[in-house]
């Protein structure tokens, strides 16, 4: 087998960097509207269990749906500025996506709680399994494999990249919390610190995968296929489709 070409980590932060500002208005959009969601979540869940229940199943659904759009628009395209024809376009393959991310959560989270490794090896092999989901529509398994099959020959310069997101993220979460301490811990505060780590985290976690598929698949489609290997002169057939006459001999 033909080794996948280097993963360049510039390049899928230049591919993070180039989609988002291609994509700018919608993106923001639907950044804007989950992070709303995300509050109304976040004050639901303080009124007892069964806000907590309610508030984690739409929780869910919302995460899972922002990230397939965000997948939809930075992998596949279409108009970046109509929410309603991103949603359509991602609906097909909606319940695929959430049973991939369920299954890819939970078991990187069983990973990382036995023994840590297993988990970060998870995470890196299954980590572009919900953009396959939405762009390749295999089934649920299928793309579990689709995306180590995309990963093998780059797995650690995949793992650097997902350590640098983290990083990331982990300051975006830490500003959007400082901003956040001067309304205090009451309703309100709860409020405006479920916004403004939303706005600040949830489009590096989509908008990280989504780059990191695209650049995979470039790397994939510049492996030379077996079959198009150049010939060489002594192979190539004879322009007429003959093989040669054999040389004459002198009596």
């Amino acid at each position: 087998m033909t080794p996948a070409p280097n993963l360049s980590l510039d390049g899928v932060l230049t591919e993070m960097k180039e989609r988002s500002l291609a994509n700018r208005p919608l993106l923001i959009r639907l950044t804007l509207l989950l992070a709303f969601v995300s509050v109304l979540i976040s004050l639901a869940q303080s009124s007892g269990a069964f806000g907590q229940a309610i508030g984690f199943g739409v929780s869910l659904f919302a995460g899972v749906a922002y990230a397939g759009m965000v997948i939809q628009l930075l992998c596949v395209g279409g108009d970046s500025g109509d929410v309603a024809a991103t949603w359509s376009a991602l609906s097909p393959a909606l319940a695929k996506l959430i049973w991939v991310s369920l299954i890819v959560a939970v078991g990187v989270a069983a990973g990382l709680i036995l023994l840590i490794v297993p988990g970060l090896i998870l995470v890196t092999i299954w980590i572009v399994a919900p953009p396959v989901a939405v762009v390749e529509r295999p089934g649920v398994f299928e793309s579990l494999a689709r995306s180590r099959e995309l990963v093998r020959g780059n797995g650690l310069r995949v793992f650097l990249f997902l350590l640098l997101l983290a990083i990331l993220i982990f300051f975006a979460a830490m500003f959007a919390s400082l901003f956040a301490l001067p309304f205090g811990t009451g309703m309100a505060g709860i409020a405006v610190a479920t916004f403004l780590l939303s706005v600040a985290v949830n489009p590096l976690t989509a908008i990280g995968p989504a780059a990191l598929y695209n650049c995979l698949v470039a790397s994939e489609k510049a492996i030379p296929d077996e079959d198009e290997k150049t010939v060489g002169p002594a192979d190539s057939p004879d322009p007429a489709g003959q093989a040669p006459d054999p040389p004459e001999t002198q009596d």
